[in-house]
């Protein structure tokens, strides 16, 4: 059972988005969570997603980020090297192990510096088209 309401339109609203974009949807769409079901939900929903092979994510320290320094990386999204093939579960405890666990609320610095230090997002489509964040 879900802990949260309207998951179809929190994944469109946040369908090739940062992570971050996934975060507040979930507040958006569900404007009665406490900090801390908001939470909850956010890792809930992560592991739904990645379970239902709707998400992937980069794997940590993977060669396929695009800067003015690193043009031509070693890999892209569509390398199975550059996705984090663990599963679901142990990816989501990594990722919650790594919770700032000071954060009090969705402005707080720190999670705003946790969000966007987490792995690229790779979104698939319907098709199977993948979409980096």
């Amino acid at each position: 059972m879900s802990p949260i309401e309207h998951i179809d339109e929190i994944i469109q609203d946040s369908f090739g988005l940062w992570i971050t974009g996934l975060f507040s949807a979930i507040g958006g769409w569900n404007p009665a969570l406490s900090f801390e079901q908001h939470k909850a939900a956010f890792f809930w929903l992560i592991e739904h997603l990645l379970r239902t092979g709707k998400i992937k994510f980069i794997a940590p320290g993977a060669d396929c980020y695009v800067s003015p320094e690193n043009p031509h990386p070693r890999f892209t999204i569509h390398d199975d090297e550059a996705q984090w093939n663990d599963s679901p579960e142990a990816i989501v405890a990594q990722l919650r192990a790594q919770w700032p666990q000071d954060a009090r609320d969705e402005d707080d610095l720190d999670l705003i510096a946790y969000l966007y230090s987490m792995p690229g997002v790779i979104w698939v489509g319907d098709d199977g088209t993948l979409v980096a964040s």
